[in-house]
Formats: C-alpha cells, structure tokens, sequence
C-alpha cells in the first residue's frame, strides 16, 4: 500500500475526481444500503414487542443456534449495523490523499482509481447491510420459534462481500497500472521504439472456470457441512492468486536487449540474444499465458516459454526484426 502524500498534478486530479458528483450507479447502491438499513430497524421494532426475554446470539456452521442471551443484544446488532454504516459513510467524505491505494495514482490513473474506489466502498455498504438485515430477519425468526435456525443462504452473503472486495481491490489495482495500447501494426521499414508494450491476452473461458472453485465451499455450507469452514479459509489465499493472476495488469515488454514477461505472479526476463525460435502455437500447457492463443518463444538453453499477445502479429513481426539470429514463423 502505497501512503498518502502525492505529487501537486497527481493529487489535483486525485481530489477532483474523488470530489465528483455521484453516478447514477452510485446513487442507486447509496439508496438501496439506505432502505436495507431501515429495514432492519424497522423489523426490529415491529417485533420487538412480541420477542421473548432470550434471543439467539451465536450460530454454528449448519446455522444451529448454540448461544442465547437477553433480546438487549439484538438492539447492540442494530447498533453495529449503524456503526458499520456510518464509517463506510464517513469514508467517502475523508480527503482522497489520506487514503492507502495499492499504487501511487497517477494525473492519467486517478479517474479511474478513484471510480473504483467509489464503487467498491458503495457496494461494499450495500452488501453489509443485506447480510446484517438477513442476520437480523434470522435472528427474530428463530427466537419466535419461525425457523429452526440460520439459512444457509446466509453464506452467500459472506461470499459476496469477500468476492467483493477482492474483486474491488483488484480493480483499482489494475486501473492504476494500466498499460498503454498495444502498438499499430508496423509498416515495412518503420523504425521501432525502444521499448515496445503488448498487454497480453485474456480467455474468458479460463476465467470463468476459476470461478468454480468458490462454489465448493458454498455447497458445503449449504448442506451443513463443517468442512466448508476449511474451504472458506483456503478460499482466501486462492482468489488473490487468482485475482494477481487474472487481474492484475499483465503485459510483454520488448526493449533493445531483452523479452520482459510481467504475467500474474510471474516476472521473469529473456535475452533477446538467446531466442532461437519464434512460432505461433495453441499449447495449453501451463505458462506465462492467459489465453490459449500463443506464442512460443525458445531458447539455445533448449527453454520453451510460451506468452499469449493480444496483438500476435505485431509481436511476431518485432521479434523478428529483433532478433535476426531467430527463425521467426508467422503461421
């Protein structure tokens, strides 16, 4: 995390976009943690009367009831529900400068660092308060004898707000390493830069399959399983590999000298003096590769990495002219 404290241009841009008028989006979530608040006041009080001296506190992973105390601490809920509210509110008044961001914005990244941002403190509210609302609906029905304990629906929400937040972090991550667009195609003879950036390729397909692995947990707790604790534990370690994996700004970078591979957790170099050959390939074995469109680059080491551009001709055509020791395929 990077601490406040950012050059004048770079915090100008920061604050005036932290400072804009609300999106219609944003409106929306503002509104809707709003009503989901005074809901759960409001079914408090409507109940409250009817509620017996003893009301159930804690419940274990099947949702069972195991700790009772005085119907007091159902108020206390509504109190931390209030409180919780209130921070998350007071968040979006501090100065932008006096947060932590994950990277140092930028007068060309602030904009879109601080969207997120907003988005994800404003859905963060809303989900907050959909979960302490169905754990106070779940609370007053069981002491009134409705239910014999906690949905196990009530995991969903706990998996929203973790998906969430990752999903948010990650987001305002890569809004701040963004990268420049791939390079045009090259005329004949163009002299070429540099340093040369091509964002790499992303599958949606692989994607989406990454998106089955939290789905074991949830279908454990549903069935009252206590091994989805252990999954729910392990489910955090996976999504920030998977988000620094998926989302976070991946790209190949070809300057003078070398092949720089930024993909996920791997960061890694290749002498562009050591590439022998260079040929396009649809070899799914595990690489610096998010999609199945690839390109194989090998070495005088007998090394084969394989790297997925988005724009593959191009790559193709300046490692070509980079490397004139390689033998360079294009089909």
């Amino acid at each position: 995390m990077v601490p406040g404290g950012h050059d004048g241009d770079s915090q100008n841009t920061l604050e005036a976009a932290w400072r804009k008028p609300l999106e219609p989006g944003e409106r929306l979530l503002e509104l809707v943690a709003a009503v989901l608040l005074l809901a759960a006041f409001a079914w408090v009080a409507a109940w409250w009367p009817h509620l017996p001296d003893r009301v159930p506190i804690h419940f274990n992973l099947r949702g069972e009831p195991d700790g009772f105390a005085g119907r007091s601490s159902l108020g206390l809920l509504l109190e931390v529900v209030g409180l919780i509210y209130g921070l998350l509110t007071v968040v979006t008044y501090l100065l932008a400068s006096l947060l932590n961001w994950p990277v140092e914005p930028r007068p060309e990244t602030a904009l879109r660092m601080t969207r997120a941002s907003r988005y994800l403190l404003r859905g963060l509210k809303v989900l907050v308060m959909g979960m302490f609302l169905h754990l106070t609906v779940g609370v007053t029905a069981v002491a009134m004898g409705w239910w014999t304990g906690l949905t196990p629906w009530f995991y969903l929400w706990v998996v929203g707000v973790v998906g969430w937040v990752v999903g948010g972090c990650t987001w305002i991550y890569r809004a701040g390493r963004a990268q420049p667009p791939s390079p045009a195609v090259l005329r004949a003879g163009e002299a070429l830069p540099d340093v040369i950036d091509f964002p790499a390729a992303r599958s949606k397909i692989l994607m989406a399959l990454t998106a089955i692995p939290p789905l074991i947990p949830l279908y454990l707790a549903l069935r009252g399983d206590e091994m989805a604790i252990v999954g729910f534990i392990a489910l955090g370690p996976y999504l920030a590999v998977i988000g620094m994996t998926f989302w976070r700004p991946s790209y190949y970078r070809i300057t003078p000298t070398h092949l720089q591979i930024r993909v996920g957790l791997m960061d890694f170099d290749v002498p562009l003096a050591r590439i022998r050959r260079v040929r396009p390939t649809w070899n799914p074995a595990a690489s610096a590769a998010l999609a199945l469109r690839r390109v194989a680059v090998e070495t005088d080491r007998g090394e084969t990495v394989l790297v997925s551009p988005a724009d593959r001709e191009t790559f193709l055509e300046v490692l070509r002219r980079r490397c004139p020791q390689a033998e360079v395929k294009t089909r």
